[in-house]
């Protein structure tokens, strides 16, 4: 079965020595200084060596960032709480969970979503907003699978459910909640994510944006570029609308049906292609359906895919 890990790189030049980070961590930098806390809350628990003031803050504020994800992506239930959360004082130790699983050590911070299910963060990072942004981002992957995940029946209720959105989704959703951080005490879900926003329309002008149908598709394990992060946030921000444009009308209930179509596991869905034969064939069932309740959003509306994509470009290309 493919392995999935979620993570959040962002790559800066010129940025030498961390520059951002939380205030209440131990900035002693001997390993020894301090052993583990653990703070609990209704929801989470954080577990640090970084020291308690810092745990209680990013408790505090997860707590506050669920807030954000319950509406569209439910309440995760009894066993999986509570959700983890690993602070780690010192880069290095985030460098070598990084290295363990074979990913970029230049990435913020990860969702591991097994085998004991947990977002990891260092302290201190290079990019603005850290580690607020990278929890909401990665805080939103676990949300996905424990919030929104479908638990087969017949597992155990210590086994975690399974992711049931696509990639592009999931991404897109984690970029568009990212952007909801303004200060650690004020979240503003909605907000349009300038970088995301500057390289779509970048993209857009140049023609290096790719039909829809190609991210729509894309499967968990294959390259999502900086660019496809962008596209997805793209699509979520345009669905995601308190007053949306006729062709995205009615996207947040679209979105809510879709989560609510993976928690029951796809039921009657079939995968339109044959995914390969080393390829989880879940993973093409949910892509599957994913894209063809995408499309039967779009006909709603009096549209067809490439229709409603060139009001989608031609909306994101006008924004401020």
């Amino acid at each position: 079965m493919t392995r999935v890990v979620l993570v959040l790189c962002l790559f800066l030049a010129g940025c030498s020595a961390p520059r951002y980070g939380l205030e209440a961590c131990l900035s002693d930098p001997s390993p020894a200084a301090a052993g583990e806390e653990t703070v609990h809350s209704l929801r989470y628990r954080v577990r640090t060596d970084a020291g308690r003031p810092a745990a209680t803050e990013v408790s505090r504020f997860m707590e506050r960032a669920a807030t954000l994800w319950t509406p569209l992506l439910g309440v995760p239930g009894p066993a999986a709480l509570p959700l983890e959360i690993r602070l780690h004082r010192h880069r290095a130790e985030l460098v070598k969970v990084l290295a363990g699983q074979k990913l970029n050590v230049k990435a913020t911070g990860l969702y591991l979503p097994a085998p004991a299910p947990a977002v990891h963060v260092a302290c201190r990072g290079d990019e603005p907003g850290h580690p607020y942004r990278t929890l909401l981002h990665e805080g939103t992957h676990q949300f996905i699978q424990l919030g929104a995940g479908y638990r087969e029946p017949g597992r155990g209720p210590a086994t975690a459910p399974r992711l049931a959105l696509p990639l592009w989704l999931n991404e897109g959703l984690a970029s568009h909640y990212e952007a909801a951080f303004v200060t650690p005490d004020l979240l503003q879900p909605g907000r349009p994510d300038p970088d995301r926003l500057s390289e779509l329309q970048a993209a857009l002008r140049a023609g290096k944006v790719p039909p829809l149908g190609e991210l729509l598709t894309r499967r968990y394990g294959e390259r999502f570029s900086s660019l496809d992060y962008a596209i997805a946030w793209g699509l979520v921000y345009a669905l995601m609308q308190e007053s949306p444009p006729p062709w995205a009308a009615g996207g947040r209930e679209w979105l809510k049906a879709v989560v609510d179509e993976g928690r029951r596991g796809w039921a009657g869905a079939k995968v339109a292609v044959k995914p390969a034969a080393d390829y989880d064939p879940w993973w093409g069932l949910v892509t599957s359906a994913t894209q063809t309740a995408f499309e039967r959003f779009v006909d709603e509306r009096g549209l067809t895919v490439p229709e409603w994509e060139t009001a989608w470009r031609k909306w994101m290309l006008a924004h401020p």
